[in-house]
């Protein structure tokens, strides 16, 4: 890991720290949500639909009409398992040690049996899915989100799930290894993969909150803010966050 990259993972790590501190004067309309910045939020929040609109959109449209749903499918199992590894670290930070030796046994059986995780074998055998993260795994602890946050093109996140996104940046052993063997291009190809197919999955949401709420930013922070607390408390669900989308392709360049 080169100087640059590890400057980069301080200055992320210390900007939840300076971004809490600054939030002593809360908007009225955020107050309740913890949006201290919601008029900059805004800003970026009008930026990134400009480029979802007229840029990421049609990509992740072609990304889907290139890609049946199969392929997407496989592609999602394979992502997810490279992501397995984390979440079993995470899931063992946060004490819930069943869950992360499923994590270990999926990894293991998917990445064999499952051809490196396209297949996800493991699922049929009764382990089901485990993924976690740092900012989970800090709220977990006890740690509040912080004030919510817009950051450009990548979207919503919080102060703690900022730092949480650094922490796995840090830790994760895939990530670590390819970027060890100088693999960093296929593993931006991937976030940038998910990125994608995570828009792909949410047209539908982000077209009808685009046509039918009257203020859809404050239906995102909602969703986003909702979400990230049932996943720390382990909830069940189906949804998932607008631009749920990792920092790391940031981090890699």
């Amino acid at each position: 890991m080169n100087t640059k990259k590890i400057s980069i993972a301080i200055i992320f790590l210390v900007l939840p720290i300076f971004f809490y501190g600054c939030a002593s004067s809360p908007d009225t309309a955020g107050k309740q949500e913890n949006d201290p910045f919601e008029s900059f939020n805004r800003q970026i929040y009008s930026f990134n639909e400009g480029a979802d609109e007229y840029v990421i959109g049609p990509i992740a449209h072609g990304y889907r009409y290139i890609f049946p749903d199969q392929v997407r499918d496989s592609i999602r199992n394979f992502l997810l398992n490279l992501k397995t590894p984390m979440s079993a670290i995470n899931a063992t930070l946060q004490g819930d040690f069943e869950r992360g030796v499923t994590a270990v046994g999926r990894f293991g059986i998917n990445s064999t049996i499952g051809l490196l995780g396209f297949f996800d074998i493991a699922n049929y055998i009764g382990l089901e899915p485990v993924d976690e993260d740092f900012g989970q795994t800090l709220g977990a602890w006890g740690i509040e989100p912080g004030p919510y946050l817009i950051l450009p093109i990548l979207g919503p996140t919080s102060t703690r799930d900022l730092g949480g996104k650094v922490g796995d940046w840090l830790v994760d052993p895939v990530g670590l290894y390819l970027i060890r063997e100088d693999y960093e291009d296929f593993l931006l190809a991937t976030k940038v993969t998910k990125a994608l197919d995570t828009r792909v999955e949410l047209d539908g949401v982000i077209e009808g909150t685009r046509e039918n709420s009257l203020d859809p930013y404050a239906i995102m922070r909602t969703m986003y803010l909702q979400r990230r607390a049932r996943l720390i408390a382990n909830e069940e669900s189906e949804d998932t966050s607008i631009y749920d989308i990792d920092i790391d392709v940031m981090l890699l360049e």
